[in-house]
C-alpha cells in the first residue's frame, strides 16, 4: 500500500491508475456545515417542514438556523398563541441537530408575542461563534411591525383588521379557494422587490457593531435576519453594521418573500430564502421552490447548496415525484 496522507492509503499501481486529481481531497480542519430552514407560515403546505427536519437529520448538518416565521401568529390571544407554538415545538422536536432561531414578523406580531418570545426563548437579537466564524442573528421586528406597513395586507382576506389580529379561517379559505389566485392578488399589493418595512432599532444596530469589534479575529461573518433589509433603498442599521464590519468578508441570509434570490451588494452575497412550507404569495416561478439551504463553511468562504425537498429520499427509497408549485392542498 502507499500512504498519501493522513487519511488515504492506496495500492501502489505502475504509470495508469484509477484514480485522478487527488491534490484535491479536502484538508477540513475548518470546515463545518449547516443547514437554513426558511418561512413555514402565511398558510403553511401540509407536511413540508416537516420534511425539511427529516432530510435534515439525514444530511447531519453541525447544527441548524431557523429563519423565522415558525407560527402563524397575528393574534391577541395568549390560547391561540399558545396553541400555534404548541404544534410548531411538536414539528421540530424530531430534529437531533442543535437549532438556533431567528424571530419573524409572523412569530413576535405584537407586545405580547413579542414577550412570549423572551419568556420562551430568551433573546430576540443575539450572537454566537462557532469556531472561527461569527453569527450575528438580528430581530428586523425591532419593534414589531403593524399590518398596514406591509403594504396592501389589510386589503387581503382575513386581514382587514384594525388591531392586526388575523382571521386565519378566511384567510385559508380565500387561499383554497384558488391557491394561484391568492398569491396573485398578493403580487399586485406587494412590491415584493422593493423596500420591506424593516425595523432594526438603534440600539440593535449599535450592539452588533460592538460584537463585530470585540470579535476582530473570526475568518467570516454570517448575519442572519428574517426580512431582507437590503432591498430597495435598504435600512440605516444595516448600513451602521455593515460599516462596523468594514472590509471583513461575510454573507447574509433573510427569509420573508417566500422567493429564493441572490444578490451581489458591495462584493457580498446576499441570499434571500425559498419557504420551507410557507405559501406561495407570488405567481413567480423563477426561485419559488420549498428547500433547505446548505452552506459550508470552507477555508475560502460558503459554499452554499440549496436542496430542493421533492429530492431528498432516506435510505428506504420511495416515490419522486415533483409537487407543482400551486397543488391543491391535501383535505383542502
Amino acid at each position: 500500500m502507499t500512504t498519501t496522507s493522513d487519511h488515504l492509503m492506496l495500492p501502489a499501481l505502475q504509470t495508469a491508475t484509477p484514480w485522478r486529481a487527488l491534490e484535491h481531497f479536502p484538508r477540513r480542519p475548518q470546515e463545518f456545515s449547516f443547514v437554513l430552514l426558511s418561512d413555514r407560515t402565511g398558510l403553511a403546505k401540509p407536511g413540508v417542514f416537516e420534511r425539511a427536519v427529516h432530510g435534515t437529520n439525514l444530511l447531519r448538518p453541525d447544527f441548524v438556523i431557523q429563519i423565522g416565521d415558525c407560527i402563524e401568529g397575528y393574534t391577541h390571544n395568549p390560547e391561540t398563541l399558545a396553541t400555534q407554538w404548541a404544534e410548531f415545538e411538536a414539528i421540530i422536536a424530531p430534529l437531533d441537530v442543535p437549532l438556533f432561531r431567528v424571530p419573524g414578523n409572523h412569530d413576535v406580531s405584537n407586545a405580547m408575542m413579542q414577550a412570549e418570545w423572551l419568556r420562551r426563548y430568551g433573546a430576540l437579537y443575539y450572537h454566537f461563534r462557532y469556531r472561527d466564524v461569527l453569527f450575528l442573528v438580528l430581530d428586523t421586528q425591532d419593534p414589531p411591525q403593524r399590518l398596514a406597513e406591509f403594504r396592501g395586507t389589510q386589503a387581503m382576506p382575513g386581514s382587514e383588521s384594525t388591531v392586526d389580529e388575523v382571521d386565519r379561517a378566511k384567510l385559508r379559505q380565500a387561499y383554497d379557494a384558488d391557491p394561484r389566485a391568492f398569491a396573485a392578488r398578493i403580487e399586485t399589493q406587494i412590491d415584493w422587490e422593493g423596500t420591506q418595512p424593516v425595523h432594526i432599532s438603534l440600539a440593535q444596530a449599535e450592539w452588533a457593531a460592538g460584537v463585530i469589534a470585540a470579535h476582530a479575529d473570526v475568518r467570516w461573518t454570517i448575519l442572519c435576519m428574517h426580512i431582507p433589509a437590503w432591498q430597495g433603498a435598504g435600512n440605516p442599521s444595516l448600513e451602521r453594521i455593515r460599516g462596523a464590519l468594514g472590509d471583513r468578508p461575510y454573507t447574509v441570509f433573510a427569509g420573508h418573500v417566500h422567493n429564493y434570490q441572490r444578490r451581489m451588494l458591495h462584493g457580498r452575497e446576499h441570499i434571500r430564502l425559498g419557504p420551507t412550507g410557507g405559501a406561495w404569495v407570488s405567481t413567480k416561478e423563477e426561485g419559488s421552490f420549498d428547500h433547505l439551504t446548505w452552506v459550508t463553511l470552507t477555508a475560502t468562504g460558503p459554499r452554499i447548496a440549496n436542496i430542493v425537498l421533492d429530492g431528498i429520499l432516506g435510505a428506504e427509497g420511495g416515490v419522486f415525484r415533483p409537487t407543482p408549485m400551486f397543488a391543491p392542498r391535501v383535505g383542502a
